[in-house]
């Protein structure tokens, strides 16, 4: 299980630590991701791949 939390930390770290444009695009994605879902009233607890796998695009999930 990956939360929400845990892609916005991840994303953190590969925007920090990468000079690679594939790591940056993947960290644009996981902070999108994150910030549409926690709009929308989802907990930072949730589990993100869950809702990525469900809801494609992610603007497409309701509101909490």
């Amino acid at each position: 299980m990956i939360t929400i939390l845990d892609a916005l930390l991840g994303a953190d770290y590969n925007l920090s630590n990468s000079r690679v444009p594939m790591q940056i695009e993947i960290a644009k994605s996981q902070v999108h991701n994150a910030a549409v879902l926690l709009e929308k009233g989802y907990d930072a607890d949730d589990d993100i791949t869950d809702l990525i796998s469900k809801y494609n695009p992610i603007e497409t999930a309701p509101e909490v």
